[in-house]
């Protein structure tokens, strides 16, 4: 141990002086009192060794010395030689994958590497920390951060971003960071070799601290569900990649139902193929197993049933044009009356001509609304114009003559063919289902004979087919810019309990999944639109590895550092506040 300011050692002075006072305090004469002739040999006793005596019985004066001694202690501030951390600039490196979020012994992966942050942070001696977030895309958190407050902080607001670790990226980016030789670099993580790091600096020593890994894992490796007659089957693949014979169940559910559910046994390292031949139809499906391992991130596989060729079914007194232009393009169509409609499930698209609106199943729509007397109609007169639409790509109106149109239908749609200020084509939701509204009708146009008809058909086609409600499959915080209609709209994106996790504008912002595997909604203008964040498959097996060090001859003289007890001062100063509130109570008593 060493003092900071010894020239403190001084007041020793003040403690000397209050010995001589007691040493010179007045003395007084015994005299023999017949009263107290019984006590006279106790006197002989007192007075063999009286200075002593006095000093052992003497409380005030011990209390006073003790007081002294304590306040210049706190005043003359002593440090000692502690374990400090290597290096002058310390950058640590974080992996925060999804097998970080594995448990052991109580504890996350995750929080056993902040917690060997945290106590390199108490050892810090005002080196400059850099973290880094070793995700599939590296991220600085902190460069060159001093304030260990503020590092404290950052540490613990790590969390598992459930994305695969890019080591390779991370390290060359921690390395372009690096502002002199006197740097370590630090890699928390629970499976990283020495094949895995690529370093360009052989002067930088680097300290892997591999977290206590997961031995036993029962996985979902993949789930999937397909149409096939009329009826949907599931299959999935399951794995044990224990030491152990593993007996769980094997569960699908769908909106808080279970749809289907098995007892499977695997034995140790294996693979078994679970088929479901029959699942009741529903928008998405859920798959878990109850393993009762440390590893509940590969335990959970959604899978989201679509129909990527969906069948055409026409209503209604249809114009021919219609449908022989939709099967000229190879789409499937039926042609169905008005009373088998209602039995239509929502996996399809319906094209109506002739019937009210408000009548058709809730299912994208291409309507043709030509529902009135031949004297309400309007005849065109103005050119015909569209707007940068999906529906209009490579369509040329140009030498296209529609004679009359129809009356608009009143609702929130969007114009994409016009003539003049009368809407032609327009696009919008009905009951959150697409529909393209046609207010003309073909009998009074020679469209059909253009090349532009069929083009618009097949527009049309993929868009309702894009608009059914499936984003698709996302990898954890995957960003991309969505190809939605709806682009000056607020997308509000909600997790199956229905809670909003996120909201952006389209016209500004990427869509971001989010990070936690699952199944999501993304809700804009009243349409939902389901979408999957699936684990990578990386992350479904996960290893384990012993902590090592890289160029360990590199050695720096901060190993060990003179540090401060910054606290000690307030502990003495307030036992010397103590010991002078009993002084003044012994005092009082005595006087």
């Amino acid at each position: 141990m060493y003092f900071t300011n010894t020239l403190f050692f001084i007041l020793v002075i003040l403690i000397a002086l209050v010995v001589l006072l007691y040493f010179f305090r007045k003395q007084y004469t015994a005299v023999i009192n017949p009263s107290n002739l019984l006590w006279q040999q106790a006197m002989n006793e007192w007075n063999a060794s009286p200075w002593i005596q006095k000093l052992q019985h003497n409380l005030l004066f011990w209390l006073q010395i003790a007081a002294l001694t304590l306040l210049m202690l706190a005043l003359a501030k002593p440090v000692w030689l502690s374990e400090g951390v290597k290096g002058e600039q310390v950058i640590w490196i974080v992996d925060t994958s999804a097998t970080m979020s594995a448990v052991k012994a109580e504890k996350s992966l995750i929080e056993q590497s902040k917690q060997q942050m945290k106590q390199m942070v108490d050892r810090l001696n005002g080196q400059e920390v850099t973290v880094i977030i070793a995700g599939e895309k590296p991220k600085i958190l902190l460069n060159r951060e001093t304030n260990s407050s503020l590092i404290r902080r950052t540490i613990a607001g790590l969390t598992v971003t459930y994305d695969h670790e890019n080591i390779e990226k991370a390290v060359k980016l921690a390395e372009s960071l690096v502002q002199n030789s006197e740097t370590v670099i630090h890699l928390f993580s629970d499976s990283v070799k020495k094949e895995d790091i690529q370093a360009d600096l052989d002067n930088i020593p680097y300290e892997i601290h591999n977290a206590d890994g997961i031995q036993d894992n029962a996985a979902i490796l993949s789930f999937g569900v397909a149409g096939k007659e009329k009826r949907i089957s599931g299959l999935a693949v399951l794995e044990n990649q224990g030491k152990k014979s593993k007996t769980f169940p094997f569960v699908i559910t769908s909106e808080d139902s279970i749809d289907y559910q098995q007892e499977v046994t695997i034995p140790p390292g294996k693979q078994v193929v679970i088929n479901v031949p029959d699942l009741p139809q529903r928008r998405f499906y859920q798959a878990t197993i109850k393993a009762g391992d440390q590893y509940a991130a590969d335990n959970e596989l959604t899978a989201v049933y679509t129909v990527f060729n969906p069948t055409i079914h026409a209503l209604g007194g249809v114009n021919p044009f219609f449908i022989k232009g939709l099967e000229t393009l190879g789409f499937k169509t039926v042609q169905l009356d008005q009373n088998r409609s209602l039995g239509l499930k929502d996996s399809g698209i319906i094209l109506v001509e002739g019937l009210p609106l408000d009548d058709l199943p809730k299912m994208p729509t291409i309507y043709i609304n030509n529902k009135q007397p031949e004297s309400e109609l309007f005849e065109l007169k103005e050119p015909i114009t569209s707007t940068d639409s999906p529906l209009t790509e490579f369509v040329d109106f140009d030498k296209t003559y529609i004679k009359y149109a129809t009356s608009p239908i009143k609702g929130n749609w969007e114009n994409v063919v016009t003539s003049g200020n009368h809407p032609l084509i327009q696009s919008g939701t009905l009951n959150g289902q697409p529909v393209i509204l046609v207010n003309f009708s073909l009998e009074n146009t020679d469209w059909p004979l253009h090349p532009g008809f069929p083009i618009f058909l097949y527009n049309s086609y993929q868009w309702l087919s894009k608009q059914t409600g499936f984003l698709g499959y996302f990898q954890p915080g995957e960003e991309k810019w969505l190809q939605l209609e709806t682009k000056k709209s607020v997308l509000e994106i909600y997790n199956t309990a229905g809670k909003s996790l996120s909201s952006l504008q389209l016209n500004k912002e990427n869509f971001k999944a989010p990070y936690k595997p699952g199944i999501y909604q993304a809700v804009a203008d009243g349409q939902v639109y389901y979408f999957s964040v699936l684990l990578d498959d990386r992350e479904k097996k996960p290893e384990t590895a012993p902590s090592f060090i890289l160029n360990s001859s590199k050695t720096y003289d901060s190993e060990q550092t003179l540090k401060p007890n910054e606290s000690l001062w307030f502990w003495l100063t307030l036992c010397v506040l103590l010991l002078l509130m009993m002084e003044w109570e012994v005092y009082r008593r005595w006087i």
